[in-house]
Parts: C-alpha cells; sequence; structure tokens
C-alpha cells in the first residue's frame, strides 16, 4: 500500500470518527519548521495530534529530521507505518510516540495500534507560535490586550513576541482555533455533522 492510498484511508478514518465535532478539523500537509516539513495529517481539536505516514515503499532517511521537528509543535504524533518498517521504527521515535501499523485489506486499510502517542513534555513556543500567519499572529496579540503592532513588525517578530508574552497553554489553545478557522475557511465540511 503507497503513501496516498494510507493517507486517504486515514483520513476516512478520523473523519468517521471526528466528522461530528465541530471543534475538531483534520489537515492534510500542515507545513511546520518554518517550511522544512509537513506533517502528513494533522488532527486538530483540543490538541495538535500529527500522523507521519511511512509506506513500506518508503524509506526512513528522514525520519530522524521529522521526529526532531514534529516535536517542536506537536501535542501528541502517530507514525503510521507498514510492516516493513514496524521494527526498525520503533528505534528511531521518542517514546512518546505513538505506532499504527498498517496493513492491506479487502479494499481497505487495516489498522493496529502498537503503541498509543503519549504527551509531549517537550514544545517549543516560538515554532508553535510561527504556525500563525502573520495577520492571525497580530490578531492573536490585539485579542489579549497587548498594543497592537505596526505594519512595517515581521511576522517573525509577531511571533517571538507571542512566545515570549504568552502562556504555553493559552499560546497552544489559540493556535490551534486559527488552524481549526483557516481550515474552515478553506474548505466545506463534506462528511458527516
Amino acid at each position: 500500500m503507497h503513501d496516498h492510498e494510507i493517507r486517504s484511508f486515514l483520513r476516512d478514518s478520523l473523519h468517521k470518527k471526528y466528522g461530528g465535532d465541530p471543534d475538531t478539523e483534520v489537515i492534510d500537509e500542515l507545513t511546520i519548521g518554518g517550511g522544512r516539513s509537513r506533517i502528513d495529517l494533522a488532527l486538530v481539536n483540543g490538541v495538535l495530534h500529527g500522523f507521519e505516514l511511512k509506506s513500506d515503499y518508503d524509506t526512513l532517511r528522514r525520519l530522524p529530521e521529522q521526529v526532531q521537528i514534529y516535536g517542536t509543535v506537536c501535542d501528541r504524533v502517530t507514525l503510521v507505518v507498514g510492516e516493513r518498517h514496524a521494527g526498525q521504527a520503533v528505534e528511531l521515535i521518542p517514546e512518546w510516540w505513538g505506532i499504527l501499523l498498517v496493513r492491506s485489506g479487502h479494499r481497505r486499510a487495516i489498522f493496529r495500534a502498537l503503541k498509543h502517542p503519549q504527551i509531549n513534555p517537550s514544545l517549543d513556543p516560538l515554532a508553535i507560535a510561527c504556525l500563525l500567519r502573520r495577520s492571525e499572529a497580530a490578531a492573536v496579540i490585539a485579542d489579549l490586550g497587548f498594543d497592537e503592532p505596526g505594519h512595517r513588525v515581521s511576522r517573525q517578530q509577531l511571533c517571538e513576541f507571542i512566545a515570549s508574552n504568552v502562556e504555553l497553554p493559552l499560546l497552544c489553545h489559540r493556535v490551534r482555533n486559527c488552524l481549526r478557522a483557516r481550515q474552515s475557511v478553506a474548505k466545506p465540511r463534506s462528511y458527516g455533522g
């Protein structure tokens, strides 16, 4: 089974489970790390749960770098892996990552949890703030009662200000809200609810 097939089956599974929840969005290829990486599928609700897909046709060569970048912004991460990579993947991921084994069934994917994800112990406030677009960062600053930034202030400066002045739980909450709102505007829901 190839990545695009795994992605489709996993997306359908997440939509079936969370489709009726108005506070949950499933996002394809969420850019993180200043564009250095993308979360294959991101589930955004009370947490940011990233899913990294590695089919049997992939290699695990980039996984160590992805582990580092995902660890800066994701509350939880699940590696979705084919049988070929399951053993080696355990050695490459941190203890808090989960592993979901995928294999091909009759016209569907069969997922089996090998390890459930735990909460990430070391989020990076600046990396989280950098998930915001400039307009979103400026709105967060204004909404929290800080002086509105001028038009000449860069997105990076806004993110640095937010990361330094907003408590991590509130920062995570605000960023998740922006990601969900962005997704809701981008496309209407095509599933139940």
